[in-house]
């Protein structure tokens, strides 16, 4: 029984030294700034908008396997353009464009994106992905 507890103890204070260690870490704390400038950021509304887009883009494929299809495609305008009769599009000008405007969307959301995303690839090298998310949602403001 006192192994268990020796055992218990150990881990949890290996956990709180390695969460102190990267409290400190200037890389740390790039992340946590660059992650909490990117999400104060965003607006809900425009992150609404993007999911709503895409939603709508995809219900206008007539069967789930059209759209497994698609996005396995390496030319999505180019299978838009031959499989027009797979959707429920007008046309595949209509259809293109929708897909156009969607990607846009998403790009500029990745872009803003790229330096948190470049520092987290970084801290990943030097610490455990769950000690980075553990440590960042308990500093995060509630």
């Amino acid at each position: 029984m006192k192994n268990i507890i020796y055992i218990l103890f150990l881990i949890v204070s290996t956990n709180t030294f390695a969460q102190s260690e990267i409290v400190n870490d200037e890389l740390f704390l790039k992340y946590e700034k660059e992650y909490l400038r990117y999400l104060n950021s965003r607006d809900a509304q425009y992150l609404q908008k993007l999911d709503e887009d895409e939603a709508s883009f995809y219900k206008m494929f007539k069967e789930p396997k059209a759209v497994r299809s698609f996005k396995k495609n390496k030319d999505p305008l180019k299978w838009l353009e031959k499989n027009i009769s797979k959707t429920n599009f007008t046309n595949a000008v209509q259809a293109k464009n929708n897909y156009n405007d969607l990607i846009v969307l998403k790009n500029k959301l990745n872009n803003e994106g790229k330096l948190a995303v470049e520092l987290l690839n970084d801290l990943v090298k030097k610490y455990d992905a769950a000690l980075i998310w553990k440590t960042l949602k308990s500093r995060l403001p509630k």
